[in-house]
C-alpha cells in the first residue's frame, strides 16, 4: 500500500430499499458483515437513527447519486425536519460481528482513509410472500412476471417454520 495510491471512493448514504423497488411490499433486510475490524478510519458504516420512517409517499428516498461519489448528496432531498434529525452513528464492528438493518434505514460509509482493506459481506433477504412488481429483470438476465412471487433459483427459500415441525 504504501507504494501505491489508491482512490477510494465513499458510499452514498441510502436506503437499500431504493433498489428493490421492483418488489412489495416493504419487508427487506440488509445484513453487514465485517471481515475486518471497521473503525471511521477505515471508512465504518454509519446508520441515521429513525431514518426507516422516512418515505416519500410510502416510497423510499429517492437515489441521488448513482456513481457513489457524493456522501452527503441526499440531503438535497429531505425535508427540514429530517436534515434537523440527520445524525449519523458509526457502526464501529469487529470482525465477525453484524449489523442488521431494515431496507428503509439510511446508511453509507465514507473512503477508506487507512492502508487497512475494509472487507465485508452483505446479505439481502425479503420475506416469503415478497412479490414482483415488474416484468422487466430482477436481476441481470432474471425476471420473475408482475405479481408473482419472488422464488426459484436466484430466490430460494431459506427457512419455513413448517421444517421445525
Amino acid at each position: 500500500w504504501k507504494d501505491k495510491l489508491v482512490l477510494l471512493l465513499p458510499y452514498f448514504r441510502h436506503q437499500d430499499y431504493s433498489y428493490w423497488t421492483r418488489t412489495q411490499p416493504v419487508q427487506h433486510i440488509t445484513i453487514h458483515i465485517a471481515l475486518e475490524d471497521q473503525t471511521e478510519e477505515n471508512g465504518t458504516l454509519y446508520y441515521i437513527p429513525g431514518s426507516h420512517r422516512w418515505t416519500r409517499d410510502g416510497k423510499p428516498l429517492p437515489v441521488t447519486d448513482f456513481n457513489f461519489k457524493d456522501m452527503e448528496s441526499i440531503m438535497t432531498v429531505l425535508t427540514e425536519d429530517e436534515k434537523k434529525e440527520f445524525k449519523p452513528i458509526p457502526a464501529l464492528l469487529k470482525k465477525g460481528e453484524a449489523s442488521f438493518h431494515t431496507g428503509m434505514a439510511v446508511h453509507g460509509s465514507y473512503g477508506n482513509k487507512s492502508a487497512s482493506p475494509r472487507r465485508a459481506a452483505v446479505l439481502n433477504y425479503f420475506a416469503d410472500g415478497t412479490i414482483s412488481n415488474t416484468d422487466e429483470d430482477l436481476l441481470k438476465g432474471i425476471k420473475i412476471p408482475k405479481g408473482e412471487k419472488m422464488d426459484g433459483q436466484f430466490f430460494p427459500l431459506l427457512f419455513d417454520p413448517k421444517w421445525m415441525e
